[in-house]
């Protein structure tokens, strides 16, 4: 069955497992809930929320697909721009389409066996780790203290240290455990037969089992030799991370699988480069999610009370003094009224980020998805008791599809004029 963000269902006679249950317990927890499944007398009733993708059972697959990134496709291309990627440029599109029923997991595992296969034929990473052996003669340095203790009076074999290159590193532990995922879930047949070819090549040189997403994310770095992985990792981690979901049914006779992204995150990244793509890099500096403890202060102690953090912040070259605040939301504001707690967050950021400038209210910019192909504008004002505005947010609705299509054409459309003129406007 297929629903779409925010999006209620009821399926009549469904009746969950106890391990299936624990999956949408699973599903379910955290503030953000990412699906939330019910469990009534008559069948049971799913809410989703802002994250897509896949959620698979024994007799049931429940997707959730994009209600404004143009279907799955775009989603991918949404990605595909957002990170930075432009994969879906090099893929034929026949490729792609092929492979859309598959749902948005076949089309990201797609994505993942072209850069791979990019690496393969370019030339696998290897590095110089350090290992520990007893050997027939010297290599490298000898461990006397070791060569004491273990082997005292012989010298047949010898502890040595030594540094030898080999392909069992954290680079292509990162793409075999990613393939092994896409040879594991995949649905499209041609998808997971290539996934599983891959995957075996990388297993025979690499093992992932120790993998560990967070801590590779961050003890990774990119240099001259292992540049070409970049665009590969990229797409393993989104893979890895959309599968956090533990499978709970894995040792029992069902298997149970989870895929789901988060589009708000996706959405901020996604206005990051829009604004990058956008506005010209000689007139302003572009800066994502930089936090700042300036802004609130213990006034009892004269000391920083938190950090504020704003999705994106644009300061003009010409005048560093004023700076945008320019907050990302991934909500339906072009159906609903704009939530108060987000109006309240906006203006904090018009204030705390704006300057002190005489001339000019503090501003600040909040970007959220609109289904129409036109902008859609919304200016909200603060006035005080005399009714004079003191500070203003401009509310502006993007076309996620609008903005896909220009990017593509390589021209400024509706959409990034929009989001230009809202950005010179604000910061005049």
């Amino acid at each position: 069955m297929s629903l779409r963000e925010w999006e209620p269902a009821f399926v009549s006679g469904l009746h969950l497992s106890p391990e299936e249950r624990t999956l949408a317990d699973q599903l379910a927890a955290g503030p953000e809930a990412r699906l939330r499944i019910d469990s009534l007398r008559d069948g049971t009733r799913i809410v989703a929320s802002s994250w897509v993708g896949v959620v698979r059972f024994e007799h049931v697959e429940i997707r959730v697909a994009p209600k404004l990134a143009g279907g799955t496709l775009g989603l991918v291309g949404m990605i595909d721009f957002a990170a930075g990627l432009d994969s879906l440029q090099r893929i034929p599109a026949d490729r792609l389409l092929s492979t859309e029923d598959g749902g948005l997991f076949d089309l990201l595992a797609l994505l993942l066996l072209e850069a791979s296969d990019s690496i393969v034929r370019s030339g696998l990473f290897r590095d110089y780790r350090e290992r520990d052996e007893e050997l027939g003669v010297v290599r490298g340095r000898l461990l006397i203290d070791q060569q004491v203790l273990r082997r005292f009076g012989r010298l047949d074999r010898l502890a040595c240290r030594f540094d030898e290159q080999e392909y069992d590193i954290l680079e292509n532990q990162i793409l075999a455990a990613a393939l092994d995922r896409c040879a594991t879930y995949a649905t499209h047949e041609s998808v997971r037969r290539r996934a599983h070819l891959l995957n075996g090549l990388f297993r025979q040189l690499c093992d992932p089992s120790a993998l560990e997403v967070a801590v590779a994310e961050q003890d990774l770095h990119y240099h001259r030799l292992n540049e070409h992985y970049r665009e590969a990792h990229a797409i393993a981690f989104l893979l890895l991370k959309g599968l956090g979901i533990k499978d709970v049914l894995a040792m029992g006779r069902t298997r149970s699988f989870a895929f789901l992204l988060d589009m708000n995150l996706l959405f901020e990244r996604f206005v990051l480069r829009l604004i990058q793509y956008t506005m010209p890099t000689t007139e302003y500096r572009v800066q994502y999610q930089r936090g700042d403890r300036s802004v609130l202060w213990n006034a009892e102690t004269d000391k920083p009370y938190a950090r504020v953090v704003p999705d994106i912040l644009v300061t003009p070259r010409r005048s560093r003094q004023t700076q945008l605040a320019v907050d990302a939301k991934y909500k339906l504001y072009s159906d609903v009224k704009v939530a108060s707690s987000d109006i309240y967050q906006a203006f904090l950021y018009a204030h705390a980020f704006s300057g002190r400038r005489s001339d000019a209210l503090p501003r600040a910019l909040l970007v959220f998805p609109s289904s129409d192909v036109s902008a859609d504008w919304l200016r909200l004002q603060v006035r005080d008791y005399a009714r004079m505005p003191t500070a203003e947010i401009t509310a502006l609705g993007i076309s996620i599809p609008g903005a896909l299509e220009e990017v593509r054409l390589g021209k400024h459309g509706v959409v990034a004029n929009a989001l230009a003129e809202a950005i010179r406007r604000t910061t005049s």
